[in-house]
């Protein structure tokens, strides 16, 4: 648990939980693939990744430093964003980029963090792009070995994969995508941006009759319906979008809500059951997303800002002040709760 003063602003809150994170080593969920005992020896989270070592897990410690991003973007000229940035200049350096690069090279290692992690690295990436601050320039330099290596790989990977996966959890395909599109649209990747946008109409053009009953299983972070929904929200133009969404969920067309109901948490220490807070947090993210695609006189608009904030409230307590299982990674999915809706 993270001990915080409640005198602090909120984004200077969540600056400095992210900032205890990406410092703190342990304790660290490692998965590293080996061959032999050799392989073995000095198996440190910080040796076998400079940059991303820390809050628990590399793909965590990824989106901590997005979460330090946005905030950095948002305030840039406050003591915490001072504090990013001088964190920042220390990590995001073209040789530890290129370690972190080299690992995805070892075998066995290919697929490691696909395609969550991944997704979120080039998320952060698109986030020092288009950064304000004057280094961040330095910045996008020191992560771009990592950055070409990962857009790389799930391009081709989205190029070969023959379905998507559409569990709530870390190996859902819509997450990867929409954060892939916003990296591919923020460097000019005119051919990334249309196999994204190809692959959605493949894998998702033709779903119907999806029903929100068979949506939410007690480990989720993520809503596959409302994920997937919030992807072709972005990719397809606006009526045929509508048209889509109607089809695709036609209890919500017909204001049946009940299965969006905010998910509880009875267990904080449980760390598989702590994903169901990030599953209110995107869950928000998702519905205030796609109230940008809806008409405002349509009942769905409205009633998807009411379960935004409700969603939003039920995962609060955990964000910050919560066990550590959930502060190493909650404030990335509140601040693209509060702060990232596609239009």
């Amino acid at each position: 648990m993270v001990e915080i003063s409640p005198s602090l602003p909120i984004h200077a809150v969540f600056a400095r939980t992210a900032l205890e994170n990406v410092r703190r080593e342990y304790p660290n969920f490692m998965m590293h693939f080996v061959h032999s005992d050799a392989e073995c020896a000095n198996l440190t989270p910080s040796s076998l990744h400079p940059i991303f070592f820390g809050s628990y897990d590399w793909h965590s410690c990824v989106h901590m430093h997005w979460s330090m991003a946005r905030l950095l973007a948002l305030d840039t000229h406050s003591d915490h964003g001072k504090a990013i940035a001088s964190w920042f200049d220390r990590q995001f350096d073209e040789s530890r980029a290129k370690i972190e690069a080299a690992y995805f090279d070892r075998d066995g290692a290919a697929h490691w963090q696909r395609p969550y992690g991944w997704g979120w690295l080039l998320k952060l990436y698109s986030e020092l792009a288009v950064s304000p601050h004057p280094h961040a320039a330095r910045w996008c330099a020191g992560l771009r070995p990592l950055a070409d290596r990962l857009s790389d790989a799930l391009f081709h990977h989205l190029q070969t994969a023959p379905t998507p996966v559409r569990h709530g959890v870390h190996s859902n395909t819509s997450f990867a995508m929409i954060h892939a599109l916003r990296f591919a649209n923020t460097v000019g990747d005119h051919a990334f941006m249309d196999l994204i946008a190809a692959k959605a109409r493949q894998w998702f053009g033709n779903d119907v009759d999806y029903r929100m009953a068979y949506d939410f299983s007690g480990e989720d972070f993520l809503s596959p319906a409302l994920t997937e929904s919030l992807l072709m929200s972005i990719v397809l133009p606006l009526i045929e979008f509508r048209h889509w969404f109607d089809d695709f969920l036609p209890d919500l067309k017909t204001g049946h809500f009940a299965e969006l109901e905010p998910a509880k948490v009875t267990d904080e220490t449980d760390a598989k059951q702590v994903h169901n807070h990030g599953l209110n947090l995107s869950r928000a993210w998702c519905m205030r997303g796609l109230m940008q695609a809806i008409d405002p006189g349509d009942l769905r608009w409205k009633k998807f800002g009411v379960l935004a904030g409700e969603h939003t409230r039920a995962a609060e307590a955990a964000i910050t002040s919560g066990e550590y299982v959930s502060t190493h990674w909650l404030i990335s999915f509140a601040l693209l709760a509060e702060t990232e809706w596609h239009g």
